[in-house]
């Protein structure tokens, strides 16, 4: 099971925090049916990107990277030629993203 860090902070009835811990949230798993890495169903085919707008997809890699996922990490695992055809896409609709 995936997990999430966040901030947890406890506020007082008189408005002052009391509390800030950090913690960590569970990610239930998707369906059997869809994309184990990014939660697309039905999966999408082996050879395409993960859908970086689903949010399983974005809070996942958060909690392993620490970092949101760019359509460049959605397209990482494919070939080449794939790869150049989403981005040459994307950037024609200014939706293309990289890593800071």
């Amino acid at each position: 099971m995936k997990t999430v860090p966040y901030t947890r902070t406890t506020i007082a009835l008189d408005g002052d925090v009391t509390d800030v811990t950090e913690a960590r949230a569970h990610l239930l798993p998707p369906a059997s049916t869809a994309c184990p890495v990014c939660g697309q169903n039905p999966a999408h085919n082996v050879d395409q990107p993960h859908n970086q707008q689903s949010l399983y997809y974005q809070y996942a890699f958060y909690g392993e990277y620490g970092r949101w996922p760019t359509w460049k990490d959605a397209v990482g695992h494919c070939s080449p030629d794939v790869a150049a055809a989403w981005e040459r896409e994307l950037r024609k609709l200014n939706a293309w993203s990289e890593p800071p």
